[in-house]
Order: structure tokens, then sequence, then C-alpha cells
């Protein structure tokens, strides 16, 4: 929570994921249903069109069965031996039944099968592999067994034999020029063959698929598998006779398909579980969420990205804030953009150099102020008494056999001269060194020996135009801060070139400068107000500063020390060649 309060990054970066992640969640959730319904749809269109396959072969096979009865029609001995109205002899029964077993003999799942004469109403049992006995009607008692509606008037129906569903088929046998009843065959046939016609339905592993006979749904058989509630069987029957349909539960659909070829009602049922369409739709929305999710994470990086340098713009433009708040305007950065962080760069240093330009004139006015309360102090002291008092000393030592003392008071008398005639500011170089050269007589016969100087100076630099006074505080204060501290002898040389820049660089070998007082220096020099003299260095910082109003951006400063060995302050001062 901090961090959201303190990260304008955080917030942009949070805000894009709601804004991706939400809508995304909400299409996932709406994807997830539809695409369920949609695989639903699908699952039940391609199971009633391989029903409708299935269905096909499953009455052709039952049907091809029951036609069988028809191959007596073919035996004219066998013919003779049914339409018999005598009982048959036993090798005529044993004749019969070898006939009958022949005909049926392709079809090994017929596990039982009996005829039953309408006229003798004896059995022959043909074939049985069962413990218990067929049912079969008495003609002698009951002749209209299978036309009134009764348990033999159905050609096709379930029964349950040694604990298994079977198919029982009662096929009547008639004369065909009289129409007479002559017996009935009834065969009980195993689901070998009806598995394998339904099995490829259930290709999925908790599918079920069921098969009905009839319009009451007798079940004939079952994919192999856990009870389950037959509530939905009951639903089913009271649906509307209908060739297709669909039955929804919540453990899954149940798919059904009938149809009455040959009069022979069958209904297929194929059960899908609902997780089976859920996984689909979850495979789906898998495939789905892993092209959101790098797509989520793409706009998220490109987001992060976007926000990071928009962040880092204005994170600049606070920095550049901040180096104002400090006093420091030498602000160089330009913006290389045109959206609208540019545009605001742009602004942003207009109002720099603006600003820079008010801090000037603030600076020049404070100078003025300073150069005024100066003049009215040099004003208190009447320069000529001051020179007549220094001539009249010096006579007195020349009266006195003293001329050292007439020439020093000769060479001060020139440095007041100088230094008070508040009219000029801006000098010839050769006289800020004749100046500096009268300073350094006088501080030579001060320091005797411990003192040595060197000038180097290119004949074509002594005209060039300069702000009077700038020689002398540099040089003082490598006596005073770099040799009047220390032991032994100092050096001082003052070099002067004039190329592009006139380049003045005063050299000296003593205490020099630690790498912390030079920041301190150039933080001093950043600040936009007169030094005081309080500060450290405050001659040094404020001949750069008045260098720096004199000359402009065109001036640079640098300090390079290395104690007691080199120490050299050079000041670049532009100038127009050739004037």
């Amino acid at each position: 929570m901090f961090l959201m309060k303190r990260s304008l990054f955080a917030k942009i970066l949070l805000s894009m994921l709601i804004t991706t992640t939400v809508p995304l969640l909400i299409t996932n959730y709406m994807s997830y249903h539809t695409i369920g319904r949609a695989v639903k749809e699908q699952l039940v269109e391609l199971n009633q069109s391989s029903m409708a396959i299935k269905m096909s072969g499953i009455t052709k096979y039952i049907h091809d069965v029951s036609l069988l009865s028809y191959t007596y029609y073919g035996d004219p001995e066998l013919m003779r031996l049914l339409t018999k109205r005598e009982t048959q002899t036993p090798a005529e029964s044993v004749y019969i039944k070898q006939r009958i077993g022949r005909n049926y003999a392709a079809f090994p799942e017929i596990r039982s099968i009996v005829y039953k004469s309408a006229l003798t109403n004896k059995p022959f049992i043909v074939k049985s592999d069962l413990n218990e006995r067929i049912p079969m009607p008495d003609f002698a008692g009951q002749p209209q067994a299978v036309e009134d509606g009764g348990e033999f008037s159905q050609e096709y129906s379930v029964v349950e034999w040694g604990g298994e569903r079977r198919l029982r088929i009662n096929k009547t046998f008639i004369d065909t020029s009289n129409r007479e009843l002559l017996g009935m065959t009834t065969m009980i046939v195993r689901d070998a063959e009806l598995k394998q016609l339904a099995n490829p339905l259930g290709t999925d592993e908790d599918s079920r698929t069921y098969i009905f006979l009839q319009d009451d749904l007798q079940l004939l058989y079952a994919t192999p598998g856990p009870d389950e509630d037959q509530d939905w069987i009951k639903r089913l029957r009271e649906e509307p006779r209908a060739v297709k349909g669909l039955l929804n539960d919540p453990k899954g659909i149940y798919i059904y398909y009938k149809d009455d070829a040959y009069n022979l009602p069958i209904t297929l049922v194929r059960f899908i579980p609902q997780a089976v369409i859920d996984q689909a739709g979850k495979q789906a929305l898998n495939e789905s969420f892993t092209i959101q999710l790098i797509v989520t994470v793409f706009i998220t990086v490109m987001a992060g990205l976007i926000s990071y340098f928009m962040l880092f713009r204005i994170k600049r433009i606070l920095k550049h804030i901040k180096h104002i708040q400090m006093g420091n305007f030498d602000i160089q950065a330009k913006s290389t953009s045109s959206d609208e962080l540019g545009v605001l760069e742009d602004r942003f240093q207009e109002m720099i150099k603006q600003l820079d330009i008010l801090w000037n004139q603030q600076y020049r006015y404070q100078l003025e102020v300073s150069t005024a309360r100066l003049k009215m102090l040099q004003a208190q002291i009447n320069p000529h008494f001051l020179f007549n008092t220094l001539q009249s000393i010096g006579s007195l030592a020349i009266k006195k056999n003293v001329p050292e003392v007439s020439d020093k008071l000769a060479e001060l008398g020139a440095m007041f001269r100088y230094s008070m005639d508040i009219d000029t500011e801006e000098v010839r170089l050769q006289d800020e060194l004749e100046h500096l050269n009268y300073y350094i007589s006088l501080q030579i016969g001060r320091y005797q020996d411990r003192i040595q100087f060197k000038q180097s100076c290119q004949e074509e630099a002594l005209a060039i135009p300069v702000p009077k006074m700038v020689l002398q505080p540099l040089v003082e204060n490598s006596i005073v801060h770099g040799i009047e501290r220390g032991e032994g002898t100092g050096e001082i040389h003052v070099e002067i070139e004039a190329a592009k820049k006139l380049i003045l660089r005063v050299v000296d070998n003593g205490r020099g400068f630690s790498e912390e007082t030079i920041r301190e220096i150039r933080d001093q020099y950043s600040e936009q107000l007169i030094q005081h003299a309080s500060r450290p260095r405050i001659g040094l910082i404020n001949v750069f500063k008045r260098l720096q109003l004199y000359c402009g951006e065109g001036f640079v400063w640098s300090i390079e020390s290395e104690p007691y060995v080199r120490t050299t302050v050079t000041l670049e001062i532009p100038y127009q060649q050739g004037s």
C-alpha cells in the first residue's frame, strides 16, 4: 500500500494489469460456457449420426436372424413333416431338429431354439444350453395364444435367462395357402453380436451405451459399468415419440435415437458424463488462456516499459527542479521527442533560461550594491591624503638612507592607486600583470627566499582587455592557502596563452586542494547568490563569479591538484581576436 501511494509506476502497472486481466477473466468465463454449449451440441450431433449408422446394423442383424424361419419353406421334406396333423415319429422328430438346427448353424450366438407344432402341440427342442425350460404356448388349450395379445404375441422381447438379458424372437410358421398357423419357432439370442455392433459407440471409458426394445423400452443391452439411477429411463418413456433427442441430467446427457425399421422398435441411448463435456471445454479454455496469458504478459511488459520511460523523463525534470532549488541553472538537456512530455521539457528549458537571466540580473544588482558599498567605504578615505602620506614616508626613508623602504612604499602606493580606481572595471592584461608584480614584490620582501615567482606571457596577449583584479586574488590564494602555512620554498608560476581563448594558468607546489574542497567550490559556484566572507575560498569563488558575469557561458575554469607537487588553477576567457 505504501508503494502504491509513493510510486506512480506501480499505480500505472497495477491499473494496466486490472484493465487487462478483468476483461480477460470475464471473457474466459463466458467462453467457457459458450464452448461448453458448443461442445455439447457437437457431441450430440456426432453421436446421433453415429447412432443412426449403428442402428441400421443392429436392426438388420435382428431382422436377418428372424428371417431364418422362412428357410423352412425351401425344404419340401421339412414342410411335409411340419404340416402333418399326426404326431411325428421319433425318426421324423430327429430329422426336424437336424434340419432346423442346420438353418441356424451360421449364428452361434443363438443359444436356444425351440419349435412347437400348432397342429400336434408337440415341442421340438432343436438347441438348448439353458438349465431352464423355454416356455411355449399351449396350442391345444389356448389356440389363440399368439394372436390375443399374450406374451407370445410379441415377435421381439427381452428376457432374463441365467442372470443375463437376452433377445427372444417368436416367429410364427403359417401355411401360405390358407393362412393357417402351423407352429412357432422361439429363439433365445445372446448379446455377443449386439455388443460388437454397439461397442464402437462407447469409445469413452466413462460413457455408456444402451439398447432398448419396443415402445415400453425393454433394456436389451447396456455397457458394463456400475449400477446407476434408472429415473432417466422413466423420463425417456414419457418423452414424445421422436426419432432423436436429448435428456439433460446433472451427471451428464443422454442422447437417444429411435427406429422402427422392419416393424422392430429399437431405441439406442448414449450417456456422456458431464466431466467429458467439461474436459473438452477446459481444454479449449486452457489453449485460449495460454494465448491470453502471453498477451497479458506482453501488454504488461510494454506498459511497464512505456511507464518506465515516461516516468524516467518526469524524474529527469524533477532532478532539474532540484538543481534549480539549489541555485544551479547550468542544465544542458535537450528533449529529442515531440510528444507532450517533450514539449513540457522544452518549455521547462526555456523557463530555466529565463530564470537564469533573472538570477543573473539579480546577482548583478546585488554586485552593484556591494560595489557601491565598497566605493562608499573607499570614498571615506581621501586617496590624496593616503598617497601624500606614503610619499612623505618614502622621502623620510630616503633621508634616512633606507631606499628599500622607499621602493616598497612606492609599490604599495601603486597598488592602492590601481585598486582604488573605482571608475575603471576593465583593464589591459599588461596593467593587470604590472599590478600583480607590485604585489609579488611586496610578498617576496615579506617572505624573503620562501617564495620563487615566474611569469610567462605571450606578447600578443598583453593588450587583451580583462576584468580588473583577476590574477592577484589567485596568486594571493596560492600564497595564503598553499605556501604561507607550509614549510620550505614555494614556487608560483603564472602562465598566459592567447589561442582561441585567453588562458590564465596559476601553478604552485603548495598544499593544494582536496577532492572534497574542489567539490565544495563547484557547489558554491553553482549557487546564484553573492558569496559572503564567512564562506571558504571566497576570493577564488568571487573571481569565478565575476568572470562568469563578464564572459557569459564561454567562461570555463578548472582546478587540478596534487598536494605539495603541483596545483593548477586555469581560467579560459573568451575574447575578440584582433581587438
